[in-house]
């Protein structure tokens, strides 16, 4: 999937951010036109070595409470890395300066969209785009046309809940005319190397009808992946509004196996330590369960990589002093089988609400063919 070896690296610029071999340059790409004046600006890091070799592009914090990924670009970009370097690395910092700033998922001039379905896709049946883009979208689009011309792997950081295990998405290849199935195959096994490669535990997403509804397709790995075709995925690191330290460094080692792999570093595969690595024999998918049938304070029974057996109580209902409420004296159960990726935020909640994240048995294809409209 990498493109041709040149003799050197290609020089790459990204707003003012300017390639150059053997080093870190920084720079920044001008975003949204704030109407006192000022810009948004994405902060741009290009690390290149001196050998030619693919390109990476690394992103993170589109979700302005998920600090970790900062957290690991940082740690991963360092001068020592640029000097056994074969090929480049872009990084973003934060795709969502404004949420960076305020700590929230969204951006305040956004209004409460969500900034990881912005980016561009092709407008499936069952799925909708806006029609009048916001800045930041159309921002987005301006930064893909980047991505899509120089990028040969792609890597975005997120967190998930309030506490979580560091795992990867693995999203569905989608195509649309018989002709494309194969290219859509390759794809996809190129992009299970990748996750091999990577370590993590991995996840599949939701099935494809639910993908196209949340329009998943249109995050940035889903935008890489199914619109530039790129392989592509999201790596969710620990839980939010914290910096998870252990995760940070297993994920960091992570993407340094993906870069040995691609041929952009040199020596042999370093083992990922202090976090569980689940693997049950069969593909997993996410799912938001169980949900609360009734308003209540929950006291979560499990913890992020605890394997459940349908059954097995997760949590428990009690009312605000403490006392179980509702049948089976207050326990919520599994319907499932699997294991918990993570716990959402909050004590109390309200019907209907999801209360954790897991990872169940998933026998659907993870290429699709669907009608384009």
């Amino acid at each position: 999937m990498t493109r041709q070896r040149r003799a050197a690296p290609d020089a790459i610029r990204i707003g003012t951010a300017h390639s150059r071999p053997g080093q870190l340059t920084y720079g920044t790409f001008e975003a949204v036109r704030l109407p006192t004046g000022e810009m948004d600006a994405f902060p741009v890091i290009i690390a290149q070595g001196t050998r030619p070799g693919p390109v990476l592009w690394l992103t993170a914090n589109i979700h302005g409470g998920e600090y970790d990924g900062l957290a690991a670009i940082h740690q991963l970009l360092a001068p020592e890395l640029v000097e056994q370097l074969s090929g480049t690395v872009v990084a973003i910092p934060t795709l969502s300066p404004a949420g960076l700033r305020t700590g929230e998922r969204s951006p305040y001039y956004l209004r409460g969209k969500d900034p990881n379905r912005l980016f561009p896709g092709l407008d499936f049946d069952g799925a909708s785009n806006a029609h009048h883009p916001s800045a930041l979208e159309i921002a987005y689009a301006r930064l893909f046309e980047h991505i899509r011309a120089t990028a040969d792997y792609l890597i975005d950081l997120h967190d998930y809940g309030i506490s979580a295990i560091p795992f990867a998405f693995r999203d569905p290849v989608i195509y649309r005319a018989p002709r494309e199935k194969a290219a859509a195959q390759k794809l996809q096994q190129t992009l299970g190397a990748m996750l091999d490669a990577l370590g993590l535990t991995v996840v599949n997403e939701y099935v494809s009808d639910e993908y196209l509804k949340m329009n998943l397709h249109r995050s940035v790995s889903g935008a890489a992946l199914n619109t530039a075709r790129i392989p592509a995925v999201t790596v969710e690191i620990g839980g939010q509004r914290m910096v998870n330290v252990v995760n940070v460094r297993a994920v960091v080692t992570g993407i340094r196996n993906v870069m040995r792999w691609a041929g952009m570093l040199p020596g042999p595969r370093e083992t990922i330590t202090g976090v569980p690595v689940l693997d049950l024999g069969y593909p997993v998918r996410r799912t938001t369960h169980p949900r609360v049938p009734q308003a209540c304070i929950v006291q979560h029974l499990v913890q992020p990589g605890d394997r459940v057996q349908a059954g097995d109580p997760v949590a428990r209902m009690v009312d605000i002093y403490g006392r179980p409420t509702g049948p089976d004296d207050g326990l919520l159960r599994s319907s499932h089988d699997g294991f918990v990726i993570g716990l959402f935020p909050g004590i109390a909640f309200y019907p209907n609400d999801a209360i954790l994240g897991l990872a169940i048995r998933d026998n659907s294809e993870l290429i699709i063919q669907v009608s384009q409209r």
